[in-house]
């Protein structure tokens, strides 16, 4: 070859482009469109944040198309259906099916902005019919992938045939040259058009609007037919085979709010629909209950017809979720409500539910995933996204992920380099992804999504017409569309590698702070509704579905850019306000449950899991009293009093203290604390005394330079300890003492920022509270709370919530480098044999245990795609607990986030519940139906006995946590193992 291949394969797809304009019969403008009943004509510049084009039209000929742009993404109805969607990748709606002589209505929704959120300059400029020979692009269409082929395939030999009989082929064609002619079908000259136009003085160019392409086209398809036959006696067995499903990955807001999600939701939908309307083989996979949700609310026609196509087999619903959300920072009980409304919904509308966790582009999945797919009957886990590891390549690409309790479902990812699950159908895709799949001794058969992503979007109609051209060509594997689902279950499940732990993504460890409000706003959430289901419960009242619809917007702010924290301003001023919303509105239907306010009595309940120490807060003092001995009480700093009795309330136990009409005494004297003993530094930090040891400069705050290589609020870069400065505290104060309670203010001010902690300790109590108020005015910072020890030992353990994760505190492998900030949920511990260090938290997830540092992330303010993330106040809190026991840890940092609640009412628990023993941890107590659901976790690690005590129930099942597959229990035993969930369908 005389010259380089790129440049033989550049000189056919120009000799090839020149041809292109006579695939175009014809074009016509479309005019008189019309904005709020005026007419208007392109161009036409307007300023609105949503704008509606309106039109006629009546076409009698077939294979006419519809290409406008209106100046920004648009939806397209014709009779009032939407049949299409116009982008950038998008340009044209194939209007075949109303080429039928009859008058119809257009209608193009437009918003000023691109499929990425950013904006467009709101022009419409373009509307016209155009008219192909099918027939002709189809052929032209087909020689474009040969020369795919050639370029990207290994095989050389195979590569030169492809472009000798291209060359051949494409030199036998001959089209008129003469200077007018050449120069009228330039604009429609992929090849060239931008050389031509981009001179310092270019031609005027006139777009050609008809031709007669009759001869050419003849010659064409006559020289083509030898060609097509020449390349299909090449003999090169097809290899592999790799299945296609056409995909549009829509997150649920990212670099635009959800209002333009739903937009886009349509957009995309009503495009997949025309797509398998016109390609009968066309399969398209689509995740997400919400979404549907959303469709059938908002367009019940293009609902209607996508649950016809899941009918005949051509859309797929999976995932199994109510959004594709993040899998580190929701508790295991919203984990399980993804799946259970997702599932539920899946099934109820479509008559099936899905086998597959599709989980693309989510940063990272904690280790109980495992289980909760199991139990949602999901048998298979697919992502793309430990690709995107920034040191350590993840080993497999088909395994068997071995979760917490040992739950196993089959792990599969495919490799796309460049487009990941945004893939094509095009030679580069097929093969690129066919030959990064690693594990071909197990299986030959690999999957492909295909479609325009993130923003939406999905397939193209080039796609599908690739599709064709493919299955003919030699030299790659063969294709077939196909349903994930089936796809999956083609899957080798024996002599499969094992991944036992985490999938821990190197990247992204950020979003275990950013955006700390709505991460704290989601915690509160979490907690409230679990407390409200439990009232309704015990108290015999009927307000769950009240109660399931505020499930649905916290399970939709958990969507994998919202939670994290990587979207825009916007979407965290609304999230802000919706989960405020559940907050006030759980707090309504609590009030609803728990009746009317007496003056006689105050109730207080206890929502932990495990039993506490009766201490609780009101705005009033009183004398109370429980089964005649009184209450001791402390007037608080800020006006408030605190009650003590020096006994216990057991785990979702109501206690009756009656008032007295006697005036209360406060409880006066220095504070005494028996386990602890503790000395506050001038900088701050606080020095502990725990039976013989000493731990000093604990909760050490530091302020680090935050500038990831790339992205902004949702990384933090390896090096950022280069830039830590120690914050020294201004001011140090007392502010209350008394038996009960002791309590020291610290105020440190960093530039126009202030911090104000709160070191608070109770009476007979090992927990050092650390309350936080913040007002926070820096960026590209993060701030961390630093806890150093004395304390030798290799691993450090890290709460899941339904069990813990142990993690090396060394950086002996690229492994632990990789891992210098990790998921950590309720408490962290730092143990050796005699003695250990816990931090408990109340909302805050990013951890690192660096040799014997324990490290606490409390605020990430990066500039991008939010440049005000954290910005403003903030209040949270954390503490110090002396112990080296998992089983103590846990219930203290249980109780920490469950504190007694106290009712100026009146209650009575009608349906008594007992656990034992105390190492489960109470996930849910609801109602479903006419019936009731107890959900528990071990989550210390043993196995044994557990013991029921439901007096109320007429029989309790085994269940699963979408409440079928009962198993009837023959006693009030179960035998338990570690980390397990139980789901019991108590009949009443």
């Amino acid at each position: 070859m005389y010259r380089s291949k790129d440049k033989e394969l550049n000189h056919l797809k120009r000799m090839l482009s020149e041809i292109f304009p006579y695939c175009i019969i014809k074009r016509t403008p479309l005019e008189g469109w019309k904005v709020n009943k005026k007419l208007i004509s392109p161009p036409f510049k307007w300023n609105k944040n949503l704008i509606i084009f309106e039109n006629e039209f009546l076409l009698s000929e077939k294979n006419v198309y519809f290409r406008g742009w209106f100046g920004g993404e648009s939806l397209v109805y014709i009779d009032g259906e939407t049949v299409g969607e116009i982008n950038p990748y998008h340009r044209e709606i194939d209007l075949s099916h109303f080429s039928d002589g009859k008058k119809h209505n257009i209608k193009v929704e437009t918003v000023p902005r691109g499929l990425f959120g950013t904006k467009e300059e709101p022009i419409f400029n373009e509307s016209f019919f155009i008219k192909y020979d099918i027939e002709f692009k189809r052929a032209l269409n087909f020689v474009y992938n040969v020369i795919q082929v050639a370029e990207e395939t290994k095989n050389n030999t195979l590569s030169k045939k492809l472009m000798d009989l291209t060359d051949e082929f494409l030199s036998s064609i001959h089209i008129p040259r003469n200077t007018e002619e050449y120069l009228e079908n330039a604009l429609d000259n992929p090849a060239i058009i931008n050389e031509v136009k981009s001179v310092w003085n270019p031609p005027k160019l006139k777009q050609k609007n008809s031709r007669d392409n009759k001869e050419i086209k003849e010659k064409f398809l006559t020289a083509f037919s030898k060609y097509k036959a020449k390349i299909k006696e090449i003999d090169i067995p097809k290899y592999g085979k790799v299945f296609l499903v056409g995909h549009a990955h829509i997150d649920y807001a990212w670099l635009w709010p959800i209002d333009e999600t739903k937009r886009k939701i349509n957009r995309t939908f009503s495009n997949a629909i025309s797509l398998s309307q016109k390609y009968k083989e066309f399969i398209f996979t689509q995740s997400s209950a919400k979404m549907y949700k959303d469709i059938k609310e908002t367009n019940p026609i293009l609902f209607s017809k996508i649950k016809q196509k899941v009918k005949g087999g051509q859309w797929e619903t999976i995932g199994g979720m109510w959004v594709e959300s993040d899998c580190n920072i929701p508790s295991a009980e919203s984990l399980i409500r993804q799946f259970y409304y997702g599932q539920k919904f899946f099934e109820k509308e479509f008559g099936k539910k899905s086998n597959v966790c599709w989980l693309p582009d989510v940063f990272g999945f904690s280790w109980i995933l495992p289980q909760i797919l199991k139990e949602a009957n999901i048998d298979y886990f697919v992502t793309t996204k430990l690709y995107w590891n920034e040191s350590n390549e993840f080993p497999y690409d088909l395994c068997k992920w071995r979760g917490l309790d040992g739950s196993e479902v089959i792990y599969y990812s495919f490799k796309n380099l460049e487009e990941g699950y945004n893939g094509k159908i095009s030679a580069k895709s097929v093969l690129n992804t066919f030959e990064n799949f690693r594990q071909k001794d197990l299986t030959s058969n690999i999957l492909l999504s295909f479609g325009y992503g993130d923003g939406g979007g999905g397939p193209t109609e080039e796609m599908c017409e690739n599709y064709y051209a493919l299955k003919e060509i030699p030299g790659i594997p063969d294709i077939q569309y196909s349903q994930v689902g089936n796809f999956v279950k083609k899957l080798p499940t024996k002599n499969l590698p094992t991944w036992d732990g985490e999938l821990y993504l190197e990247l992204h460890r950020g979003t275990l702070t950013s955006q700390s409000r709505i991460k704290i706003l989601h915690k509160k959430c979490e907690d409230k509704l679990r407390e409200v289901e439990i009232l309704n419960v015990l108290l015999d009242k009927d307000y769950q579905k009240e109660i399931d619809n505020l499930w649905d917007t916290v399970l939709y702010n958990e969507f994998h850019d919202i939670l994290p924290g990587s979207s825009i301003n916007e979407v965290y001023e609304r999230a802000e306000k919706e989960l405020s919303f559940v907050l006030k509105k759980a707090k309504e239907i609590e009030d609803k449950i728990t009746g009317e306010k007496t003056d006689r009595y105050i109730t207080i309940f206890n929502p932990s899991s495990f039993k506490q120490k009766i201490k609780f807060t009101l705005d009033k003092a009183f004398t109370l009293e429980l089964n005649g001995k009184s209450l001791k009480v402390q007037k608080t700093f800020d006006g408030k009093f605190i009650y003590y009795l020096d006994e216990t309330i057991d785990p979702l136990e109501f206690l009756k203290l009656k008032i007295k009409n006697s005036k209360p005494i406060f409880e006066e004297g220095k504070f005494k604390n028996n386990p602890i003993d503790f000395s506050i530094n001038e900088d701050g930090t606080i020095n502990l005394y725990y039976e013989d040891k000493y731990e000093k400069n604990l909760n050490t705050l530091m302020l680090y330079k935050d500038i990831p290589y790339y992205w902004e609020n949702w990384d933090i870069d390896i090096n950022y300890k280069k830039s830590g400065i120690k914050l020294e505290a201004e001011n140090i104060q007392t502010l209350e003492e008394g038996p009960l309670r002791k309590v020291i203010q610290i105020t440190y001010n960093i530039e126009n920022s202030t911090i104000r902690q709160y070191y608070i300790i109770w009476k007979d109590s090992k927990v050092v509270e650390i309350k936080n108020e913040i007002d926070w005015h820096m960026r590209r910072s993060l701030l961390k709370a630093l806890f150093p020890t004395d304390i030798l030992s290799r691993i450090a353990t890290y709460d899941l919530d339904i069990g813990y994760i142990q993690r090396p505190t060394h950086k002996n492998t690229n492994y632990e480098k990789a891992r210098f900030e990790v998921l950590g949920h309720r408490w962290v511990n730092l143990s050796q044999y005699d003695f250990g260090i816990s931090i408990l938290n109340n909302g805050k997830y990013g951890h690192h245990v660096d040799r014997n540092t324990i490290e606490l992330s409390l605020l990430k303010s990066g500039i991008y795609p939010d440049f005000f993330a954290d910005e403003g106040k903030h209040e949270f809190s954390y503490a110090i607990l002396p112990s080296n026991d998992v089983k103590e840890t846990i219930q203290a940092a249980d109780i920490f986030n469950k504190n007694i609640i106290a009712f100026y009412k009146d209650l009575e628990c009608k349906r008594k519940i007992e656990i034992s023993p105390d190492n489960f941890k109470i996930l849910a107590l609801k109602q479903t139906n006419n019936n009731i659901v107890l959900r528990i976790a071990e989550v210390v690690g043993t196995s044994g006995k557990l013991k029921l005590n439901i007096p109320f129930s007429r029989k309790i099942s085994l269940t699963n946590i979408l409440e079928e597959e009962k198993i009837e229990l023959k006693s009030n035993e179960i035998t338990y193992f570690p980390f397990k969930i139980y789901t019991l369908l108590i009949e009443k």
